[in-house]
C-alpha cells in the first residue's frame, strides 16, 4: 500500500547492558501496510529490539523514527504519541477491571454534559470484540477470561489507539486452531486495508510465512537475514536461528515409529474416571520409558488434569495408581515427595522468581537438601545448579538475576528446577513456549532421552499439534474435561488428523 509515508524505521541501534551488546548496529523498516516478521534464536536481541522501538528502553546509539520524524526520548507514552504500539508477550490489560474499562482505560469518552458516555463504550467494545470473533460480556471483569481471550482482546485494544505501527511479541502462543487462523487474517486485512504497519515476533515458521510480506532474522544483535518472504528460503532462515547442525537435524529427521507398549506392561500412572472442579471424566494410562503427548483445545481440562495430579486442584472423585499404589496428593509438595513433579505453562506468573539468580531458581524447591544445622551449603547447591544447567546448556550471566535470561533460558532454568528434584513422574505444560525453534529442538531431545535412555514416565501438554507428534510416543485428546484413555500412536497421526480428532471430540457432550 502506497501511502507516502516512510515508514517506522530504526537505524544503527546499539544497545549493551554491562557492556554486553544485546543489539550491535540493528537497521529495520516497516512499511504502511507491510507485514515484517521479525525471528532469531532466544537472546539474539528481539525483545530488546520490540522495547527500542516502543520506548521502553533507550537506544545507547541509533535513532527511531516514523513516517521521516524522529521519535523523541520520552519512552512509551512518545512512542504512543507517534502512532506506536506493542503488545508484548506479558499482558499488560488489568484483570480485575471490565472489558470496557480496559478497552477505553485514560481515553474515556464523555457527553457534552461531562458524564461517560457508558452505553457508547459498551456498544464499542461489543463490536471490537465481534471484529476478534470474541463473544464475550464486555461488563464483565476481564480476568474471568481465559488467557487466550485477554490476548486477542490486548492486540484490538492496541489497534484502537490510532495505531499507525502494531509491534506484536509472539501474540499466537496462547491462541491455538481457529484463533491462530483469526488474527493472522485480521493481521493481514489490518495491513493491507488501513495502512497499518505490524512487526511480527513468530518462532513458528508456517504462522510468518503465511502472514508476513518480508522477514528479518536478528543472530546475536546482528541483521543476518532480511528480504520478502519470496524470496527468502525457510531452510536459511532456520539456520540462521539454530546453526546448522540443528538445522540440519530438524529439517532432516524422519523420527522412527516407536513400538507399541508391551500387552504385559504395567503403567506408571493408571487413572480412572478422575473428577475434579474442573473435569468431568478422565480416564488414561501412562507407562515408564514413554512420553504421553496430551492434546485438546482451550477448555478441553489438559492444564487442570496436570493440576489435579499435582496437587494444586482438588480431585473429587475417581481413582488415580502411581506405580501400583493409590495416589491422592494433597500439595504439590506431597506430590513431589512422591516423585510426582509439575512444569507450569506460565513462567512469568508463576514458574521463575524473577530477582533470584539462576542458581537459586534452579535448587528452590529442594533447598532443604543442601541445608544442615540450618545453615545452607551454598557450594553444593551451587554445583548441583551448574551440573544441571550446563546439562540445559543455559547460556546468559546466571549469577544475575533469572529475568535478565532471555525466554528460552529461562524456560530452561525451569526444566533443571524440575529435574533438580528427580521426578518419576514428569508433568509438563507447554514446555516450549515462547522459545525458539533450536531451543524447542533441544528440550524435544531431552524429553525423549528422560523418557527412553532413564524410564522416567513423561507427560506433555501441548497446544502445538506439530509438537505433539514431534516429541510424543502415545498421544491422548481431552474435550469437555473428559479423556475416553483411547491411546494413538503419534507415529501414526499427522498435525490435521490430531486437530481433527480434537474438534470431532469437542462436539460431543457439550453439555458437559
Amino acid at each position: 500500500m502506497d501511502t507516502g509515508r516512510e515508514g517506522l524505521r530504526a537505524e544503527g541501534i546499539v544497545k549493551r547492558y554491562a557492556g554486553v551488546p544485546a543489539l550491535s548496529g540493528v537497521d529495520i523498516t516497516v512499511r504502511p501496510g507491510e507485514v515484517v516478521g521479525l525471528v532469531g534464536h532466544n537472546g539474539a536481541g528481539k525483545s530488546t529490539l520490540l522495547r527500542a522501538l516502543s520506548g521502553a528502553v533507550r537506544p545507547d546509539e541509533g535513532t527511531v523514527s516514523v513516517d521521516g520524524e524522529r521519535v523523541p526520548p520520552g519512552g512509551p507514552a512518545a512512542a504512543l504519541r507517534a502512532g506506536i504500539s506493542t503488545v508484548y508477550q506479558e499482558l499488560s490489560l488489568l484483570p480485575n477491571l471490565t472489558i470496557t474499562q480496559n478497552v477505553f482505560l485514560g481515553r474515556e469518552r464523555r457527553r457534552r454534559a461531562g458524564t461517560l458516555d457508558r452505553d457508547g463504550m459498551r456498544r464499542t467494545a461489543r463490536d471490537l470484540a465481534g471484529r476478534f470473533g470474541l463473544t464475550v460480556d464486555v461488563d464483565r471483569p476481564l480476568g474471568h477470561y481465559p488467557v487466550a481471550t485477554r490476548q486477542l482482546l490486548e492486540i484490538a485494544v492496541a489497534i484502537q489507539r490510532d495505531t499507525r505501527y502494531l509491534l506484536l511479541d509472539e501474540p499466537t502462543t496462547s491462541l491455538e486452531g481457529g484463533q491462530v487462523d483469526r488474527l493472522l487474517d485480521l493481521l493481514k486485512s489490518l495491513a493491507a486495508d488501513t495502512g497499518v504497519g505490524v512487526l511480527l515476533i513468530d518462532h513458528k515458521l508456517d504462522e510468518l510465512y503465511t502472514v508476513a510480506d518480508s522477514v528479518v532474522a536478528l543472530v546475536d544483535g546482528r541483521v543476518r537475514i532480511a528480504g520478502p518472504v519470496a524470496e527468502v528460503d525457510r531452510a536459511a532462515v532456520v539456520e540462521a536461528i539454530a546453526g546448522e547442525e540443528a538445522a540440519t537435524h530438524m529439517t532432516a529427521r524422519a523420527r522412527p515409529a516407536v513400538p507399541a507398549v508391551p500387552a504385559d506392561a504395567e503403567p506408571s500412572l493408571r487413572v480412572r474416571d478422575l473428577r475434579t472442579p474442573s473435569l468431568a471424566g478422565v480416564t488414561l494410562d501412562a507407562y515408564p520409558g514413554r512420553v504421553l503427548g496430551v492434546y485438546g483445545l482451550i477448555g478441553s481440562g489438559r492444564t487442570e488434569f496436570l493440576r489435579g495430579l499435582v496437587g494444586l486442584d482438588r480431585i473429587d472423585g475417581g481413582r488415580v495408581e502411581l506405580y501400583g499404589e493409590p495416589y491422592r496428593p494433597r500439595s504439590p509438595a506431597h506430590a513431589r515427595r512422591a516423585g510426582v513433579v509439575y512444569l507450569t505453562e506460565e513462567r512469568k506468573i508463576d514458574g521463575i522468581v524473577p530477582e533470584l539468580d539462576c542458581a537459586t531458581n534452579v535448587v528452590l524447591p529442594v533447598l532443604s537438601t543442601f541445608t544442615r544445622f540450618g545453615v545452607l551449603d551454598r557450594r553444593a547447591m551451587a554445583d548441583r545448579a551448574a551440573r544441571l544447567m550446563d546439562q540445559l546448556r543455559v547460556r546468559g550471566n546466571r549469577a544475575a538475576p533469572v529475568v535478565g535470561l532471555s525466554g528460552g533460558n529461562q524456560q530452561k532454568v525451569l526444566l533443571a528446577r524440575t529435574l533438580a528434584q528427580e521426578p518419576r513422574l514428569l508433568l509438563l505444560d507447554e514446555p516450549t513456549k515462547g522459545v525458539d525453534i533450536g531451543v524447542k529442538d533441544e528440550i524435544h531431545r531431552l524429553l525423549r532421552r528422560l523418557a527412553a535412555d532413564e524410564g522416567m514416565t513423561v507427560i506433555v501438554v501441548s497446544s502445538e499439534e506439530e509438537e505433539i507428534l514431534d516429541v510424543a510416543d502415545d498421544v491422548v485428546t481431552f474435550a469437555h474435561g473428559r479423556c475416553d484413555g483411547v491411546t494413538r500412536p503419534a507415529s501414526e497421526l499427522s498435525p490435521a488428523a490430531l486437530r481433527h480428532t480434537a474438534w470431532t471430540d469437542s462436539t460431543k457432550g457439550t453439555n458437559v
